[in-house]
């Protein structure tokens, strides 16, 4: 099969570059840029011979070649690609070898046609619209052409669906490739809209997965989710955190936060298992002997009933959560404004643990615990 694509992609390279070897970028398009590698594999890995071939397979090159479409293409070049092959098991770097790793790999993933997952994953290396590695780079998300797909930027790191494999990265010297219909920015990795190396289980954990990975046993980690966890539990909202197929956004205290709001009640110390605790005792007194209610009502205040990027959090005038209340967000400040007038609004975390992606949403780090009502009418 290898060899019969590897023959389309060289007749069709031939066909397209005497019309534009001697054109700049400009009035090529995004295939003639891709065709000018030759699609003969060969020992240059910064090109694109094995992405031509894959491109023309899976019947995508006309697509890319239209001159009135506006795209932005994630382009792996041959160096991404046997990466990838590695990944699968290869131990060597030819191009043609890789290529044939990929292929059988995709066939077997499929029962017996590479050709609608390859179509899938090239797919999701394109987003309608140009977009600068600028734009790129700020961007909360990045909707791609395989529906229902997004990418992930971290400044110019692109964090796809696959959860073991390493991430891309945006070549910076090879980004920002104008083509007559959009722009070309090439990759260091080929990026995975599935687990490819699991593929019997879901790609991504749920929520209540990446919650529960914290353990639950206080410590001195303030950066993950004991408290939270252990809070869940006592509230009974993991299962519904846990449906894979739900759209969700949490906003998630970690340990610091709980601390810090336990603080701002009137706790003096400093580790986790005295803080719940004195939490726990506040909202008992504060529920009139059941903590619980209370409890689960300012859970239920930091889950919204869609899968938001903080980006798109930021930038609404204010969300709906699964308690009815609002959160009205300041993308200025990057704060959260909840309904407790004395207490300080949490601040939601931009480039570090932020936009934790799961099976069914996300999970936005917040720095304090989000309060729904004004503690003081209680």
């Amino acid at each position: 099969m290898r060899r019969a694509m590897q023959a389309v992609a060289i007749f069709a390279a031939t066909l397209i570059l005497p019309l534009s070897a001697s054109a700049d970028h400009y009035s090529r398009t995004i295939t003639d840029i891709v065709a000018a590698s030759g699609g003969k594999f060969d020992k240059n890995d910064h090109d694109f011979d094995i992405l031509l071939n894959a491109v023309i397979a899976a019947d995508l090159a006309g697509a890319l070649a239209d001159p009135y479409a506006d795209l932005t293409v994630f382009a792996p070049n041959d160096d991404a690609f046997i990466r990838l092959a590695r990944n699968l098991g290869y131990k060597g770097g030819n191009e043609a070898e890789a290529y044939d790793v990929i292929v059988a790999a995709l066939t077997e993933l499929s029962g017996g046609n590479p050709i609608p997952l390859l179509r899938n994953i090239l797919l999701y290396h394109v987003s309608a619209g140009s977009k600068y590695v600028k734009e790129v780079s700020k961007s909360g998300g990045i909707d791609t052409l395989l529906e229902g797909a997004t990418v992930l930027p971290a400044r110019t790191t692109l964090l796809d669906n696959d959860p073991d494999l390493k991430d891309a990265r945006i070549i910076k010297k090879a980004s920002n490739i104008r083509a007559k219909n959009g722009i070309i920015h090439v990759i260091t990795r080929v990026m995975i809209p599935l687990d490819i190396l699991n593929p019997d289980k879901s790609s991504l954990p749920t929520i209540t997965d990446i919650v529960v990975a914290s353990g639950g046993v206080f410590d001195h980690n303030k950066a993950d989710y004991d408290i939270l966890l252990n809070a869940v539990l006592a509230a009974g909202l993991a299962d519904a955190l846990n449906n894979p197929h739900d759209s969700l956004t949490v906003l998630a205290p970690n340990d610091k936060a709980f601390i810090k709001t336990a603080r701002d009640l009137g706790y003096h110390g400093d580790d986790e298992a005295g803080a719940f605790a004195f939490i726990v005792a506040a909202l008992t007194e504060l529920g009139g002997g059941d903590p619980i209610p209370l409890l689960t009502a300012i859970l239920q205040y930091h889950v919204l009933p869609a899968a938001q990027t903080n980006k798109q959090v930021l930038e609404s005038d204010y969300v709906d959560t699964l308690l009815g209340a609002v959160i009205y967000p300041d993308a200025r400040k990057r704060t959260l404004g909840d309904n407790e007038p004395t207490l300080r609004d949490p601040f939601i975390y931009v480039f570090k643990f932020d936009n934790i992606r799961a099976s069914n949403g996300f999970v936005q780090t917040i720095g304090r615990v989000l309060i729904p009502v004004d503690l003081s009418t209680l």
